[in-house]
């Protein structure tokens, strides 16, 4: 065969291989899905094999799914909807996720001195926020006082086995302050025990990072200027992570207007009524997203004076307060220590 022929046949194979390599990997893909009510996406930094993609969709949509079955009150088959329609007070047998979430519920209950409370279903049905609510409505002091007698996070209590206790049939739960931040954290233990490195998980907003973006820089992870038009997307600033977790509480998106007072879904535990102050949003980064997640929406509850104390007494965790003035501009309260670990970029 003459040296030219042999020459183009290798050239061609060479094209075959190449273009088959190139299909078989995709770089820097994202995952994405619907969960808890929202969406979920994955971004990773680097190459992954198209079955790697299709196997880590699979484990991830499971595992989101599993979390859902326990956790969510808008199931009426879930683990926690039996808890709350159970007239027993107890033993509950609990899955290990489910007990390991109201574990440190309760354990961020008392940190917060009840500004945090995972026994809000009742109070959310009333107000019209919870799964089992009707009309969005201000409710009357009476139907307050009434429904809070219900609540309490000392009202419930988990024993040595895991089991789930209530002192009265009324207790019921809800982890929505809590179980998507839980969720993000449960797909990056997924993709750290795959030997992932360089990855950006988030649920509905609430993120976990590892590593670097695939520009080689820490991911970044914007912080949204409150406002009601959800169409609207500006950010107030943009925080650069290479570990850590992100979690953002706010007012601006699901309330109730009444008299032309805006209502607030954010409850406080402590009076049953929802949080009527010039925060409008909490940001918070800590080590893990369910803690972020819960802490957000304490610190929310406990407004930026109250809660950059609290914050001050947190190791590894920092916190920022948007807040609104009398003249409806926002302004920003940082702890101590947010700027810098968090390179915090402001977007004015």
């Amino acid at each position: 065969m003459p040296r030219k022929k042999i020459i183009q046949i290798i050239l061609g194979l060479a094209l075959v291989l190449a273009f088959g390599v190139k299909s078989f990997f995709v770089k820097n893909p994202i995952l994405t899905g619907g969960t808890m009510g929202t969406g979920y996406s994955v971004t990773f930094k680097g190459y992954l094999t198209r079955n790697a993609i299709h196997d880590l969709s699979l484990q991830i949509d499971a595992e989101l799914v599993a979390i859902n079955r326990q956790m969510s009150t808008w199931d009426p088959d879930s683990e926690i909807s039996h808890f709350n329609l159970s007239d027993e007070s107890g033993p509950f047998s609990a899955s290990d996720s489910f007990s390991t979430v109201v574990q440190r519920a309760l354990e961020l209950s008392k940190m917060t001195s009840g500004a945090f409370d995972p026994t809000l279903q009742p109070l959310l049905n009333l107000w019209g926020f919870g799964s089992e609510g009707e009309e969005r409505k201000v409710p009357s002091d009476a139907d307050i006082a009434q429904t809070k007698s219900n609540t309490g996070w000392d009202k419930f209590w988990i024993d040595s086995s895991g089991a789930l206790w209530k002192a009265a049939p009324d207790v019921q739960l809800s982890l929505g302050a809590i179980a998507k931040g839980y969720g993000v954290d449960a797909i990056g233990q997924l993709l750290d025990e795959a030997g992932y490195e360089n990855w950006f998980a988030e649920i509905g907003g609430e993120v976990v990072v590892r590593g670097t973006n695939p520009d080689g820089v820490p991911w970044r992870v914007g912080i949204q200027y409150p406002t009601s038009n959800p169409m609207d997307d500006k950010l107030q600033g943009v925080v650069n992570l290479t570990e850590g977790a992100v979690a953002t509480s706010g007012n601006y998106r699901n309330y109730i207007q009444q008299g032309g007072v805006l209502y607030s879904h954010i409850l406080d535990p402590r009076s049953g009524r929802a949080v009527l102050s010039n925060t409008a949003s909490v940001t918070v980064v800590a080590p893990n997203c369910m803690d972020a997640d819960g802490m957000a929406t304490a610190l929310f509850v406990m407004g930026a004076i109250e809660g950059l104390i609290w914050v001050e007494d947190r190791p590894k965790v920092e916190a920022m307060f948007l807040v609104r003035g009398a003249d409806g501009k926002i302004s920003e309260k940082f702890s101590s220590g947010f700027v810098a670990a968090t390179r915090y970029v402001p977007t004015d």
